[in-house]
């Protein structure tokens, strides 16, 4: 009895119908690569086998190619090119090998007769859920290139959401560790050297100074105890965190903060209003679209009411009624939501909503800045002042005395 001999994985250079190619494919021998690769119109150079190993990355494509990929799909199909053929030029013209085996990966089961929508079910590591519910309601509704354009849209205003996020935190997070840091070295180093100085023991010092002092004793004296409680707690909270209740716990938490929690809670809103309009518009069903979006808004707690919305939709309430059930919705969506049902243009309106939101957000992210780093600056200085007081407070004793 034979056994099935798994496949190798070749590195291979070549030469396409446009020119130079590399990349990376699947093949039991160098001449069944070689025979693959003619089938598609490519002639083989050189192929060398490499370890399957050293292949984890290519079983996903990142976003930025994602959102390339997906801009010129749509480009090709509204040219007329078939579908196989014109991925087949964009699975060969992406940058990483990662992407164009991917790429290659849904051009065969689109050969083998499957749907666009089915052959990227094959990668679902690469193509999200959203993605290819829009791709299916983009063939039923004979839309494909504008559902495409659409998606590629979307997937660039979310990342450039997460994009502003993240630089608006960087400065405050820097800000606050070194704020820490200036602190440790003030309590640890400086402070123990200057009370030294001072004759009649820690028991004639100012209550401030002995307070530094036993707060500067007890970070040298169990640095490392500390550092290990540190350690354990963050990855404890860290492996929480990563549990659906522990972020369930993580994003109820964060949105009870006053402002921090309205904030969060548009960015989730936002989120929730371009992904739910970009399904309404591709034609996919009410139920799949908030049900889908809700999932993408970003925050657990969130998508837990968004979820438990869907659910009373299903029940028969109408959109704009479950969502005002729900604690967490913002009275914005509610409202455009119930003007969209009225005018029978949900899509549109969830858009204008996005729109909204696009030019809002940037704006309280910003008003929210100004008044997180001039808070940090004015605890950190009262802090290290503080600090500093104490560790002088015996000079001004003794000068006193004199």
């Amino acid at each position: 009895m034979s056994t099935a001999v798994s496949p190798k994985l070749w590195r291979y250079e070549a030469i396409g119908p446009k020119g130079p190619v590399q990349g990376q494919a699947e093949a039991q021998t160098e001449v069944a690569l070689d025979q693959s690769l003619a089938r598609e119109g490519i002639t083989l150079l050189r192929a060398k086998s490499i370890p399957k190993r050293s292949n984890r990355e290519l079983h996903k494509m990142s976003g930025p190619d994602l959102v390339t990929f997906t801009t010129q799909l749509a480009t090709v199909l509204g040219a007329g090119v078939p579908i196989v053929e014109g991925m087949r030029d964009l699975g060969l013209r992406m940058r990483s090998e990662s992407s164009r085996h991917v790429v290659a990966t849904v051009v065969k089961e689109l050969e083998s007769g499957a749907s666009l929508s089915g052959a990227l079910a094959s990668r679902p590591k690469s193509f999200p859920a959203i993605y290819r519910s829009s791709v299916q309601a983009g063939e039923l509704s004979g839309s494909m290139p504008e559902v495409l354009q659409r998606l590629a849209e979307h997937m660039e205003w979310t990342r450039s959401i997460r994009q502003t996020t993240v630089q608006a935190l960087v400065y405050p997070a820097i800000l606050g560790g070194a704020i820490c840091l200036l602190v440790v070295t003030l309590v640890t180093f400086l402070v123990p050297r200057i009370v030294k100085m001072f004759p009649g023991g820690v028991d004639a010092l100012p209550w401030q100074t002995r307070q530094v002092l036993q707060v500067s004793d007890a970070l040298t004296g169990n640095w490392k105890m500390i550092i290990a409680g540190l350690v354990v707690v963050g990855f404890g909270l860290y492996s929480f965190l990563r549990t659906p209740k522990g972020r369930l716990c993580g994003s109820g938490f964060l949105l009870a903060i006053p402002r921090v929690g309205e904030m969060l809670r548009m960015f989730a809103t936002a989120k929730f209003a371009a992904t739910a309009g970009t399904l309404q518009n591709a034609g996919c069903q009410v139920n799949d679209v908030i049900g889908l979006g809700g999932a993408a808004c970003g925050n657990a707690k969130m998508a837990e009411a968004f979820a438990s919305a869907d659910r009373r939709i299903r029940q028969g309430a109408s959109i704009s009624e479950a969502f005002s059930k729900e604690r967490l919705m913002d009275p914005l969506l509610i409202q455009m939501v119930a003007v969209g049902e009225q005018a029978g243009d949900l899509g549109g309106c969830l858009d204008k909503l996005g729109e909204h939101y696009d030019r809002e957000l940037p704006r309280i992210v910003k008003w929210m800045l100004s008044f997180l780093e001039p808070a940090l600056l004015v605890i950190g200085g009262l802090i290290v002042a503080y600090t500093l007081f104490a560790a002088f407070l015996p000079l001004l004793d003794m000068y006193d005395k004199l």
